[in-house]
């Protein structure tokens, strides 16, 4: 198949035989992810999970230096842990 096209342009085309860059499998449907609202609100305290009955969250805040590159900061620091109570 000859096609003219003017002087400086050249056009582009593809073999009817030439493969397609990503072959398509019959027969395979596509997977779907599902996904749940969670209907729980997460918890802030770390770690996330159930110490049990009667425990108590022990916390000791102190402040430290941070350097930084603008200069060094004093920033507050809390270290928390779960006790049996």
């Amino acid at each position: 198949m000859a096609q003219t096209a003017p002087s400086g342009t050249q056009v582009a085309q593809v073999a009817p035989d030439a493969a397609p860059a990503a072959p398509h499998r019959p027969g395979r449907p596509l997977r779907r992810l599902r996904i749940y609202p969670r209907y729980e609100a997460e918890p802030d305290v770390y770690p996330r999970y159930n110490p049990g009955p009667n425990a108590v969250r022990d916390c000791t805040a102190d402040y430290v230096k941070e350097y930084r590159p603008s200069g060094t900061v004093i920033v507050p620091r809390m270290h928390c842990y779960w006790r049996p109570g």
